[in-house]
């Protein structure tokens, strides 16, 4: 029983750093543009947001991990990321005078968490980070199956 709440913690843990690692600096960015939004910002974050998140993963979580149980990280963050998407992307476009800055928006909030595929996907595209997002999904399994040079030297 105590394995089982222990991985559970570990894989919740997992998803709620996927998602605060990959949205942070979104939320920064739409703080400190405000309503100046553009093309190159899109770009940008484009960019930005899966570069963060891989060089995160690799560098702090999964360096000393086994194959194995970084790819069931890395599906756990990517699900992170896609459940949070709504809270963090309504809380980045309260910047711009949309988000938590409408009247019911607690509502919008609820729901759009409930429904977090769909809401995701449709607000990423709205706010310039749906090439991010479906590039993250993509990349973060792929390079956590991957193996790593240190783990290549060590089967030599």
């Amino acid at each position: 029983m105590k394995a089982k709440l222990m991985r559970a913690t570990k894989a919740l843990a997992y998803a709620l750093l996927g998602g605060l690692v990959f949205w942070t600096p979104n939320i920064v960015v739409h703080w400190i543009i405000g309503y100046r939004f553009s093309g190159f910002v899109v770009i940008g974050l484009t960019v930005l947001l899966p570069v963060t998140t891989i060089v995160f993963f690799r560098t702090f979580v999964w360096p000393s991990l086994l194959q194995e149980s970084r790819l069931s990280q890395a599906v756990f963050a990517v699900l992170g990321i896609w459940i949070t998407g709504p809270s963090m992307l309504t809380f980045s476009s309260s910047f711009c005078g949309g988000g938590l800055t409408q009247p019911d928006a607690w509502r919008f909030f609820v729901f759009g968490t409930l429904l977090f595929p769909l809401f995701t996907l449709v607000m990423s595209a709205y706010d310039g980070t749906f090439f991010a997002l479906l590039l993250v999904t993509v990349l973060l399994p792929i390079l956590a199956n991957s193996r790593s040079r240190e783990a290549v030297r060590r089967c030599e």
